[in-house]
């Protein structure tokens, strides 16, 4: 299929269900929003057992130590998706 700058969600359902996963392409990453999630930063000092907790929770699940923190701690005040 010939790439070009748009398609529809159909045919961008087809393009991801034959196997080209790279689908990017196909949106303007460049000025994505996200609606009520823009972030402010915050230094935590943890003990270092519990940093050594969530390294070792990062590797068995593959996923980064901040999104682990940010998503327990949406889930703790009842913000969780």
């Amino acid at each position: 299929m010939q790439d070009k700058a748009w398609t529809d969600s159909e045919e961008l359902d087809k393009l991801f269900d034959d196997g080209d996963k790279d689908v990017l392409h196909y949106f303007d990453t460049d000025h994505v929003e996200h609606p009520g999630q823009k972030a402010r930063s915050v230094v935590v000092d943890l003990p270092i057992p519990v940093y050594d907790a969530l390294e070792r929770e990062s590797g068995r699940t593959g996923t980064p130590v901040q999104n682990l923190i940010e998503s327990w701690v949406q889930e703790k005040v009842g913000l969780a998706a």
